[in-house]
């Protein structure tokens, strides 16, 4: 019988952890293949994927996924993701995964903070007599790619065998996208049966497997990650507007200045709302806009091979001279002047 349902609390649309879309990018360059003009086609900040606690919309995941599997002509392309996670990929609930009691325990952790990795979708476990599920179940009205869940389902049995020492494998795997063309690709991969077309997403395992007590297991270390984890939580779900704005706008900067119009219409609140919002938090459109743009260029002004003229365009000035001009006066200097500056620093 499935377990007790988790209740997702919606924001204003489904988002996913950046780190997870740093991983997403590493694992694109591994290919070959430069990430950067796919975050730009995206409307992904490169920027925003450096905040370990920012947030990308899911809809902008699902068109680098899209894009992603294109350019490096990978149908299977998800499963190569895992291999890239870092032990900060999803916050403090990696390490509460790692010294969890049991990889039940571990799973029961995953279920109740899937919100830290992403909002689109959320976690079952289905316990039988011999074996039982992970279940990863689509929330009525959101969308996600093919290939999230090829990563989110490859990540899980990763994690499974790491947790357990490699003591642990699936006794298979349902999955409800088509069956790609490398099929056998996710039989190796996922070390067990991949049943394609089964109208779900489910992880089987032994009972034996998800019970037996781990080796790295300490309650006092996973309960301090939890706090982390709760903390984290909380904030996200208070997420100041404003914050919320300075993300849109250093998404959309590099397609010109953004409106105040259409930074609302993103947050799906009208413009007056908007601006009766932000005065409510001591702040403004407008001085979102100047901090945003002051303290990206001089980020983007650290990096050499980018010439002032890309940097303005970077920043949604049409105009470089207007650029320069700002510049001045956030810091009393030309951008070639403090480049040069940075660079004698050194």
């Amino acid at each position: 019988m499935p377990n007790k349902k988790t209740t997702i609390t919606q924001q204003e649309e489904p988002t996913t952890i950046a780190s997870w879309a740093k991983v997403v990018c590493t694992a694109i360059e591994a290919k070959g293949v430069n990430c950067n003009p796919l975050l730009l086609r995206s409307d992904i900040s490169s920027d925003s994927l450096l905040d370990p606690e920012g947030r990308i919309p899911v809809a902008k995941m699902s068109r680098l996924w899209t894009l992603a599997v294109e350019e490096t002509g990978d149908e299977a392309f998800g499963l190569s993701v895992p291999s890239y996670i870092l032990p900060t990929t999803f916050h403090a609930l990696g390490f509460s995964l790692m010294v969890s009691s049991s990889l039940r325990d571990a799973w029961f952790r995953t279920q109740r903070y899937y919100q830290v990795v992403s909002n689109v979708l959320e976690i079952q476990i289905h316990q039988g007599e011999s074996e039982s599920a992970l279940c990863y179940v689509k929330i009525p009205g959101n969308e996600y790619a093919k290939e999230a869940i090829d990563a989110f389902v490859a990540t899980m049995v990763k994690l499974s065998s790491d947790i357990t020492g490699g003591n642990a494998k699936p006794t298979r795997i349902l999955l409800e996208r088509a069956k790609p063309p490398q099929s056998d690709q996710f039989k190796t991969s996922l070390s067990c049966e991949t049943y394609f077309e089964a109208g779900r997403n489910e992880i089987y395992f032994k009972n034996k497997d998800l019970d037996r007590i781990l080796a790295t297991a300490n309650r006092d270390i996973a309960l301090k990650n939890d706090e982390v984890v709760q903390s984290y939580l909380a904030r996200l779900l208070r997420r100041p507007l404003s914050k919320q704005v300075t993300e849109q706008i250093i998404t959309l900067l590099a397609m010109g200045e953004p409106s105040q119009q259409v930074i609302a219409n993103e947050l799906n609140i009208s413009s007056r709302q908007l601006q009766r919002k932000l005065k409510e938090e001591s702040s403004s459109f407008r001085e979102l806009l100047e901090d945003a743009r002051k303290n990206l260029a001089k980020n983007y002004l650290a990096k050499p091979q980018q010439s002032i003229i890309e940097v303005a365009f970077q920043l949604g000035f049409q105009d470089p001279s207007n650029f320069t001009r700002a510049f001045k006066r956030w810091f009393g200097l030309s951008p070639s002047a403090f480049r040069k500056q940075q660079q004698t620093n050194l």
